[in-house]
């Protein structure tokens, strides 16, 4: 795709002898001076264009100059002329690559890159997934490249087979096995292309060097939550597996002419026309941290310039020693290489930013638990798992990537014994000549080793932007990854809670229906003595009556027998303790008749208090499930303490607790209280304190600190 270089409407501007002399008149009309106010609102605005195609700015210390759109041409020109000194840094950076297949080969032409990492950086887009037929269909515009190639290298191919075919002894064999061996290998080179397979492997990262330059590919992610528009169910899947946001390839080149390069794949390749509004804050998401670095190669007035966390020390600097100044050229491309690298607010945005994080998200459905836990629940923490290991990753790859950067080349044994090489001790040259067997000429041991060198400005950002990583993004990762594991065994506890508790409501229903047999099955039987009729026997009224009321009153005594020896084997006293310490209660005015009635209204309070409380089970058996041996049951029983204030006077003091035990179920007279609250002058206050308390304890005990079964409130 031809590219047109972006005039400014605005004449010409009077520019260094350097770009004058190139005779180029792209560059000689489209540079302008950086730091002028008008021309950076107008290339500021171009930044944030969908069609602007690449950029380049030469900077220094006291002057700028950039411009927009430039063909191969015009970057070969420059590249080619010697750059003053003054114009110590130059930054190219690249957007929509695979319609800048020229510039790219230029480029990797000049700096000498790898066909490999050519071919790579020239890769045509994914087409997208939501669309089978897209699969083999390509734009006409940005692959037509492609397709004339495969066409006559298709056609080149089919004639040598074709060719060999013929001279082969066995030609159906020989033809069968081409095809075949043409076929796969045009379905490898289809399926596996560059981008499908950053887009298939999200952590997927390169660190390649060069002796003229030093280039790292990584993915970067951005926090954009759009709507879900694909329809395909394995597609709607996978999207739930990583995290949300957009994912853009980079690269990034430091090169030996302290030129920086920056190629950025499209977030829109396929796009025709005007982007939409989703998309363009899509756009601008992605794009953010490259827009602010170029806006602090500008000396100009520009937008946010004062917020301290935008500031970057490449053009702006406070103070003017000489040892600072001495250093700013050399520091230059290295800072401007790591900063656009750092990116660290798209870090902040996606994980530690706690309004709409993951640890926000993952709170939201602990409480979603605690009201209602259900398998649903477990799903959304399996693709929150997903989300978080795939971002786990990511962060280690760019972990790996400082390691490579930092790592110091150095020279090899064999490097030494190359004939090529010259040392570098001057002392050792003169008393030890080289022997040079092969022809070509000498150079010395630093311009043989690989990579670009870093200054130490950039060393120790970078070395700071690793302790980062690790502290605010993997340590940040790793306590959700667990959070996640802790909220999937709770779950599935509450889950089990809520059956038992549907089992145990079947069970008394069984219970209660028994009962009912036991009460009326003898007052069936007597009914049906007496509606036999004997032989010189009658029965009478009253005598039925008489029967049935002895009969019923046994089998209600009966009921009352066996309902108490259930509750025995059961344990139901236990939630029906009452500790009663009654000290000099008086006995005056039929004390006795006085205090069973207060005992009654006692024993109704305790046993209300009793059902209420049982619904802090779940959360007590949430907290303290890791607290108890297998088998072992907990249960919630209440007691209530009397206080006698005053020796002539009935009225007492009564104080309610709620305790959480656990007791074996082969013995439960002998329980171990694992929580209690504070003796409390009512019911409500007792309930609400034993619920929060719970939920405290529960709360701390997700976040991964110590339990609290011995607090009290």
């Amino acid at each position: 795709m031809e590219n047109h270089p972006f005039r400014p409407a605005s004449p010409a501007e009077r520019l260094p002898a350097y770009y004058q002399d190139t005779g180029d008149e792209n560059i000689q009309y489209c540079f302008r001076d950086f730091d002028s106010e008008r021309n950076f609102d107008l290339f500021d605005r171009q930044t944030r264009e969908h069609k602007s195609s690449n950029f380049c700015i030469d900077f220094g210390e006291d002057d700028a100059y950039c411009a927009f759109d430039l063909d191969a041409q015009a970057y070969k020109t420059l590249l080619n002329s010697p750059r003053p000194t003054e114009l110590h840094t130059r930054w190219i950076n690249i957007w929509m690559p695979y319609n800048q297949k020229d510039l790219i080969r230029m480029l990797a032409s000049h700096f000498d890159f790898t066909p490999r990492l050519l071919g790579m950086m020239n890769s045509d887009p994914m087409p997208p997934r939501n669309t089978s037929s897209l699969r083999m269909k390509k734009s006409s515009s940005t692959l037509r490249s492609m397709l004339s190639h495969a066409s006559s290298k298709s056609s080149s191919i089919k004639q040598k087979a074709k060719q060999a075919n013929e001279e082969a002894v066995d030609s159906e064999s020989s033809i069968g096995m081409t095809e075949m061996m043409q076929s796969t290998q045009l379905e490898l080179v289809r399926d596996l292309s560059h981008y499908q397979l950053v887009d298939d492997v999200w952590h997927w990262s390169t660190v390649d060097q060069g002796r003229r330059y030093m280039c790292i590919g990584y993915n970067s992610l951005h926090n954009v939550r759009s709507k879900e528009t694909n329809t395909h169910p394995h597609i709607a899947d996978r999207s739930r597996d990583v995290p949300h946001g957009k994912r853009v390839w980079n690269w990034l080149l430091l090169c030996e002419d302290k030129t920086v390069i920056s190629i950025s794949e499209d977030p829109f390749p396929f796009a025709t026309g005007a982007l939409n509004k989703e998309d363009l804050k899509t756009l601008f998401t992605t794009r953010r941290n490259l827009v602010n670095v170029f806006r602090q190669l500008t000396k100009a007035p520009t937008p946010l310039r004062d917020t301290a966390l935008t500031q970057l020390p490449i053009r702006q600097r406070l103070g003017s020693s000489d040892e600072e100044t001495a250093h700013r050229p050399t520091d230059a491309p290295g800072l401007l290489f790591y900063y656009l690298f750092e990116d660290w607010g798209a870090t902040f945005d996606l994980i530690s930013r706690r309004e709409h994080g993951y640890a926000a998200e993952l709170d939201r459905l602990r409480q979603e638990m605690l009201q209602t836990a259900n398998l649903t629940h477990v799903d959304q923490l399996h693709h929150i798992g997903c989300q978080l290991a795939v971002l786990k990753r990511v962060y280690h790859s760019y972990e790996l990537i400082i390691e490579r950067v930092l790592k110091k080349q150095e020279a090899t044994l064999a490097s030494l014994k190359n004939s090529h090489i010259l040392p570098g001790n001057a002392s050792l040259v003169s008393s030890h000549p080289v022997i040079n067997d092969s022809p070509g000429p000498l150079v010395p041991e630093a311009d043989s080793l690989l990579g670009v060198a870093l200054s130490s400005a950039a060393r120790v950002r970078f070395e700071r932007l690793k302790d980062r990583i690790l502290l605010y993004a993997l340590s940040e990762i790793n306590e959700c990854l667990d959070q996640k594991e802790s909220l999937v065994m709770m779950n599935f506890n509450l889950i089990a809670i809520k059956e038992s508790f549907s089992v145990e409501r079947l069970t008394w229903v069984t219970l209660l229906l028994a009962k009912i047999t036991i009460l009326f099955t003898p007052v069936t039987l007597m009914t049906g003595y007496f509606s036999i009729q004997f032989k010189e026997m009658e029965f009478e009224m009253r005598s039925y009556w008489q029967a049935f009321g002895i009969i019923f009153g046994a089998s209600v005594a009966l009921l009352v027998l066996f309902s108490w020896h259930t509750a025995l084997l059961l344990g139901d006293f236990a939630h029906c303790v009452a500790e009663m310490k009654i000290f000099n209660l008086p006995l005056s005015g039929s004390p006795f008749g006085k205090r069973a009635s207060f005992y009654g209204r006692l024993s109704a309070t305790v046993e209300n208090m009793r059902d209420k409380t049982k619904l802090g089970l779940p959360y007590a058996r949430a907290v303290y499930a890791a607290k108890h041996s297998h088998g072992s049951v907990f249960d919630v029983i209440t007691t209530a303490t009397l206080e006698d204030p005053a020796a002539d006077n009935l009225l007492v003091n009564v104080c309610y607790t709620a305790h959480v035990v656990v007791y074996e179920p082969l013995n439960r007279d002998d329980w171990k209280p694992l929580m209690s609250t504070k003796p409390r002058d009512s019911v409500e206050e007792t309930l609400d304190t034993f619920v929060l308390l719970l939920q405290h304890a529960l709360s701390t005990d997700m976040a991964g600190k110590k339990g609290t079964g011995d607090m009290e409130l």
